[in-house]
């Protein structure tokens, strides 16, 4: 096989991005109310309203950086993966099983690859490509 997939999740992460963008302007309408009502960060409300939000700016930030940064690359002999925080090549010629599963109700599908000790999770919406990837290498499939 000649041609590399490429995969990404960039489309994913847009909604996670709009819930950024909507966690920022409830903590700015926050702040504008503490001014027009000179409330100050004693009032318990206003302070649990603000730690809620910014988790809503932080988990929606986080999700779509690792969604933006997600990609995933394979051809007949190796695999690049390249999260976050974390960046892996593996030779397929070193994986010795992989169960495949779809990801609840999204278009991608999730494979791990076994080799030796170590599990590595890649998802990926091309499901059939890379299982014929997987097969040319002869590499067994398991079914749970």
């Amino acid at each position: 096989m000649d041609n590399k997939i490429i995969d990404g999740m960039k489309k994913e992460g847009k909604g996670f991005l709009k819930l950024a963008i909507f966690a920022i302007i409830l903590l700015a309408l926050t702040f504008v109310d503490m001014y027009v009502n000179k409330k100050s960060f004693k009032d318990d409300v206003l302070v649990s309203m603000l730690i809620v939000y910014t988790l809503f700016l932080l988990y929606g930030l986080y999700e779509w950086l690792y969604a933006i940064k997600y990609r995933v690359e394979f051809d007949g002999e190796k695999v690049y993966l390249k999260t976050l925080f974390k960046k892996i090549e593996l030779n397929l010629c070193d994986v010795k099983k992989y169960t495949c599963n779809r990801y609840r109700k999204s278009v991608f599908y999730q494979f791990n690859l076994f080799i030796n000790e170590k599990k590595v999770l890649i998802n990926t919406r091309y499901k059939d490509e890379f299982e014929k990837v997987l097969k040319d290498n002869k590499i067994e499939q398991i079914i749970k």
